[in-house]
């Protein structure tokens, strides 16, 4: 279905639930003409279907809503008194409206010419102007009770008589759809009971062929009204826990039957197995609802925020039928809101700062959500100033968020980060806007609790996107039971990838070790390893054999080495106490089917508690090109504290070799008279977290390093190889110095970042 008829289909379900309801309100009113309660709600209703009308082009429609608006809006105002005759023009003006949209319904118009707008219209204009109206006496009304039928004429002539006024009380396109069955004699005008007339027009012995044909034509009669109901929240809330109780009786039964001899007990178990999942999935169903029902308030609220902050935004918004759990919809409002007005007040610059920037004066802010891998990716891009790691930096130490050493050692992406952190605002003053400290960590804290995550990416005079990852439900999940010594846990199988296992020479080939991290290689990518026993705070065992579950938290991949793997299975997730709220590890509980608790695996939590997530893939920041290479780069290999390390060769101006007595000491650096000059020296093991070896000669190998007219040497240990590859950067043993690993000849080697050791080193270049 499409946008259109989307909001074509929303349109009739509520105007015919509007329709019903002023039926009831005008039968009320009649008896209490004097209620300005009454009369003001059913000005609003007909005045919202006249809006909307007006907006989806319905012009007859619109047209007739407004007469009846404007008679309802002289009887909200006391110009008017509310009479017999006068409710049954705006009946009349209900049932007219209600064939309007049975015709909208079925040809997408309401152009229908069998509906007789324009005689309604007529009357309610003679009703307005205190004049005779052009329609007939109502059917089955005696021609005294017409004649007898009198309104007011109102002010516009005092003296005049009180006019005759007759007013239809059935509407020529009504019958059609009230006649059903028909009759066939004429109903008595006396009053008749319904079942002596039914039982008098229907025969005897029933035809085959007519009972079918009543059902096909109600069954084509069905409409979207018909195939639409509300439902109170609460009720759908307590059907999904009751679901996830049966889902848990379920797997009990199925884990107790399996094997079973009984046949027929086997049978039934797969029945009570295929109807929970069906009704799981139904219940599951009702829940969703497209998250264009959050967007829906966004262009008010760019707009108003824009002219209160001067800015010029194109909103653009994509994926507007993206679905997912109503409860988790609710938790995004505020989230989201907050990320919008964020990107507009530190984003999007002003017209003029945009235009001197060589950018177009009316900023872009692109809402973007879809679903990826069992989850929901919503994005909130702008194309605006960006994020200054420089600017958060400082900001950072004035505020005391981070020390200055401690943002000495932080990398770009972490710095960023630093936004959600609490009590941190870039906002040079406190406005009703932003600049209060408050807002991102909790946008990060609503995020986390639904077991979602946020990202932020940023590049400086280009544009900074957010990126938030929820699951599409909370209540019941696929997952992967594993086993851990005699405990069990499972992993949720949106973070799911895939199973590894390794055994005798694979796992010593695949499986190193760098700067005491294990690392598993996996199709010429390099996955950093984390045991469970770790996870649960054991040291990490001995083995000769390795099950690892490939997992993925975000953008960053890894694997979790297991004892065993059992089987997957639908879990219902149940919150945690608050005595294990506090650790990462944990997302939640489940009941298994024989009645133990397992405890579910925070996947994120686990990256994040173990460095993982913190250097995950697609940062704007990474400006390194051995970490951004997609063509061939030419490196030189070293060795260095026993292992091997690569950098870009363009960064060596020369290799010298010294004697160890030519080093001399100042200030705490070593350094060598180089070229009628000074030559500082950084040993490049010790910088990069490597332990220093002992030298078998007196002579130590240097790698020259030059910018500009300063000069460095990187002490290392000797030079392997030069080679020109294309290296596939991973962020496995990234560290201080070390943008990361990759496989190159066939062994894992250090990308180093000769920028950082210098930085770090305190000698400078």
């Amino acid at each position: 279905m499409d946008d259109d008829a989307e909001i074509i289909a929303e349109f009739l379900v509520e105007s015919h639930e509007n329709l019903d309801q002023l039926d009831r309100d005008l039968v009320e009113l009649e008896r209490a003409p004097g209620s300005r309660e009454l009369l003001s709600s059913i000005f609003r209703t007909i005045h919202t279907i006249k809006g909307t009308s007006g907006f989806l082009a319905f012009n007859r429609l619109e047209a007739l809503t407004h007469v009846g608006e404007n008679l309802l809006s002289r009887l909200r105002d006391g110009e008017m008194v509310m009479t017999g005759p006068v409710t049954e023009e705006l009946l009349r003006m209900v049932d007219t409206v209600r064939a309007l949209l049975d015709s909208v319904e079925s040809s997408g118009k309401d152009t229908a010419a069998e509906v007789d707008v324009e005689t309604v219209v007529a009357a309610l204009k003679a009703v307005l102007d205190g004049t005779p109206g052009g329609g007939e006496a109502p059917a089955g009304v005696p021609e005294e009770e017409a004649s007898a039928a009198t309104i007011d004429p109102g002010a516009s002539s005092p003296d005049a008589p009180a006019a005759a006024v007759p007013f239809p009380s059935t509407v020529p396109v009504a019958e059609p759809v009230l006649a059903e069955p028909v009759l066939a004699e004429p109903v008595p005008a006396e009053p008749v009971l319904a079942e002596p007339v039914l039982a008098e027009t229907l025969p005897a012995e029933p035809v085959p062929t007519e009972p079918d044909a009543r059902e096909d034509d109600e069954s084509a009669r069905r409409g979207v009204v018909d195939s639409s109901v509300r439902v109170d929240v609460d009720l759908l809330d307590s059907l999904v826990q009751l679901v996830g109780e049966l889902v848990l009786t379920r797997n009990q039964v199925l884990q107790r039957t399996e094997g079973a001899a009984d046949i027929e007990l086997l049978r039934a178990a797969q029945r009570l197995d295929l109807v929970a999942s069906e009704l799981q999935e139904g219940i599951m169903k009702t829940r969703m609802q497209p998250i264009g029902q959050v967007w829906s308030k966004m262009p008010r609220i760019v707009r108003d925020l824009a002219v209160q902050l001067g800015r010029e935004v194109d909103l653009q918004m994509e994926g507007h039928e993206t679905e997912l759990d109503r409860s988790l919809l609710e938790a995004l409002k505020g989230p989201l809101t907050h990320l919008v007005r964020n990107a507009l007040d530190h984003g999007i610059e002003p017209p003029a700062q945009r235009v001197a920037a060589g950018k177009p004066a009316q900023g872009r802010l692109l809402l973007r959500s879809f679903h990826e891998s069992g989850q929901v990716v919503v994005e909130i891009s702008d194309d605006g100033k960006g994020i200054d790691p420089e600017v958060i930096t400082r900001v950072a130490i004035e505020r005391n968020v981070v020390t200055r050493d401690q943002a000495s050692r932080m990398e770009p992406r972490e710095i960023v980060n630093l936004i959600f952190r609490p009590g941190f605002s870039t906002a040079a003053e406190v406005t009703n806007v932003s600049g209060r400290g408050v807002g991102m960590d909790v946008v990060r804290t609503n995020i986390e609790r639904i077991g979602g995550t946020v990202d932020m990416q940023s590049q400086v005079g280009v544009g900074t996107t957010c990126r938030v990852r929820i699951p599409l439900t909370l209540a019941i999940i696929p997952a992967l039971v594993i086993g851990e010594g005699e405990e069990t846990y499972a992993i949720p199988q949106a973070n799911l990838v895939e199973l590894v296992r390794l055994e005798a020479d694979d796992l010593a080939r695949n499986v190193e070790e760098i700067a005491g991290a294990p690392l598993l290689r996996l199709r010429g990518h390099l996955l950093p390893l984390v045991s469970m026993a770790e996870v649960l705070g054991r040291p990490r065992p001995d083995v000769d054999a390795l099950t690892v579950v490939v997992v993925q938290a975000d953008e960053v991949r890894f694997g979790i080495c297991v004892d065993a793997v059992h089987d997957t299975q639908e879990i219902v997730v149940k919150p945690i106490g608050r005595q294990l709220k506090a650790l990462a590890t944990y997302a939640g509980a489940t009941i298994m089917g024989d009645g133990r608790v397992a405890l579910i695996l925070d996947v994120p939590g686990i990256a994040h508690a173990h460095a993982l997530a913190q250097h995950g893939r697609g940062s704007a920041q990474t400006a390194d090109p051995v970490a951004t290479a997609d063509a061939s780069t030419a490196l030189l290999v070293l060795e260095v504290g026993g292992q091997r390390a690569a950098l870009p060769l363009r960064e060596v101006s020369r290799l010298e070799e010294f004697a160890l007595d030519r080093i001399e000491t100042s200030g705490g650096v070593e350094a060598v008279q180089y070229r009628d000059g000074i030559l500082p020296l950084v040993r490049l093991a010790g910088a990069i977290g490597l332990a220093e070896r002992a030298r078998e000669d007196d002579q130590v190998s240097v790698v020259v390093h030059e910018a500009g007219a300063s000069r460095i040497g990187i002490v290392i240990d000797r030079v392997l190889d030069v080679v020109d590859v294309a290296v596939a950067p991973s962020e496995v043993g990234r560290r201080t110095g070390v943008l990361g690993s990759a496989v190159i000849g066939d062994r894992v080697t250090d990308l180093v970042d000769l920028e950082a050791v210098v930085r770090h080193s305190g000698v400078g270049a």
